[in-house]
């Protein structure tokens, strides 16, 4: 009876040490990194990674698939050279905040980790020259968040590209409910996501810790909503409740998104006030914007910020659309904070490319940026306490939500995604 009591202490010691030396390893292994939607080379033009669902806007849709659904996401990537370049890609298994996470290659990809990107085709009588490159993500065996990394031929370390995309399993229920904030400050501006989430096919010894929730509002990650602990704990009921009350779970309604047209370039479209043709480049000169901060809510069709790359002639192909200089004119006093103009064209990014200068002659801010022919949603962003300062904020907006929830159990050495599901507001 002593050997075997001495046996079983050895083997849970052994057992514990082991885990504890994965999770060190774990630890050890993360360079640290946070992945991202970026571009690393100046000659990458516009980047798109969508499920192919063979409808018209699938373009538009955010590259999030199911691990058994047979939908496949494709990568679709202009560069703005008049050659083709050997290029390679590789996926990346990340853990829930994009780090790089410790499985090896084969623990969730079924091939070699690199790709050639084989598949590419020139532009069509255009100013701009542009080569544009497709691949499909490979199938992976596990759940979670991926990046795909682009890179020139065997230099890994020459990044062209990053792009997310997210594969999840559907094990728990979530049962989402979209309101106007419950906190009296922000009824008028903000929108709420109130969820139940059931876990009934999992093993949770911690609810508080292995869960991992992130809200995303129209597809954008600068602005997620991340770190959420339940309000309520059912257990024996495998349940938990997020409903908060102190605006943790709530997003800026923000406005409709301001848009413009530039599927053509022999006349103005919609909100586009000249348009300039040279003899190597076109530049199109967005209709004057004013401040809506004063503005009542008013309810117009838009893209929850996402483009849609097409020209308007019947017979014109994708690699007949060209580049054009599209320029922004802000008419607002000047203040201290950065005004930003973003959207999907320019992956909600705020940096020096998308950050407006103010002109004291015109007494407006503006910026220019390179943008492909078709249909743009935009909106400007202040850096500081109110970034819709010149939008307004409105909780009758139409917005869309996604709810991913991230599980981790005692023996994972990732993060899974074991939850999805989306919803839009209808007030």
């Amino acid at each position: 009876m002593i050997q075997i009591s001495n046996r079983r202490h050895f083997t849970l010691h052994f057992v514990l040490f082991l885990w504890f030396t994965l999770q060190c390893f774990h630890g050890a292994a993360q360079n640290g990194e946070v992945y991202e939607n970026k571009k690393y080379d100046k000659a990458v033009g516009v980047v798109q990674l969508y499920p192919i669902l063979n409808v018209g806007n699938q373009e538009m849709q955010p590259p999030i698939v199911h691990l058994q659904q047979t939908t496949e996401l494709m990568l679709q990537f202009d560069m703005l050279t008049e050659e083709y370049d050997n290029l390679q890609a590789k996926i990346i298994h990340c853990n829930a905040d994009w780090t790089q996470s410790v499985l090896n290659d084969i623990e969730f990809l079924y091939d070699y980790n690199t790709f050639d990107l084989r598949d590419f085709d020139y532009s069509e009588n255009t100013l701009q020259l542009y080569v544009n490159y497709w691949m499909k993500m490979p199938k992976v065996k596990v759940s979670g968040n991926y990046i795909v990394q682009v890179y020139h031929d065997s230099r890994p370390d020459e990044v062209v590209l990053t792009r997310r995309f997210i594969v999840y399993e559907q094990l728990v229920n979530l049962d989402p409910g979209l309101r106007s904030s419950t906190s009296v400050r922000y009824r008028q501006t903000n929108q709420q996501i109130d969820f139940a989430l059931s876990y009934p096919s999992l093993q949770v010894n911690n609810p508080m810790s292995d869960f991992k929730i992130v809200l995303l509002q129209n597809h954008r990650w600068d602005n997620a909503v991340q770190g959420l602990l339940p309000t309520s704990i059912n257990q024996a009921a495998s349940k938990l409740e997020y409903r908060h009350f102190n605006a943790e779970n709530n997003f800026r309604g923000g406005n409709e998104f301001r848009f413009f047209d530039i599927r053509v370039y022999n006349f103005r479209g919609m909100n586009v006030g000249r348009v300039d043709k040279g003899a190597r480049s076109i530049d199109a000169y967005v209709m004057r914007d004013k401040s809506r901060n004063q503005s009542v809510y008013s309810h117009s069709m838009d893209m929850n910020g996402s483009f849609y790359i097409t020209t308007n002639e019947a017979a014109a192909s994708y690699l007949q659309a060209d580049y054009i200089n599209v320029h922004f004119d802000l008419a607002v006093q000047k203040i201290p904070e950065d005004i930003y103009v973003i959207g999907a064209f320019n992956n909600w990014r705020k940096d020096q490319f998308s950050r407006l200068t103010y002109n004291a002659q015109s007494q407006s801010y503006q910026a220019e940026t390179l943008l492909k022919q078709g249909f743009y949603d935009y909106m400007y962003w202040v850096d500081g306490e109110n970034p819709y300062r010149f939008e307004g904020s409105f909780y009758q907006t139409q917005n869309d939500y996604e709810i991913i929830v991230y599980y981790r159990g005692f023996t994972d050495l990732a993060d899974r995604v074991v939850g999805y599901t989306s919803v839009e507001t209808e007030f």
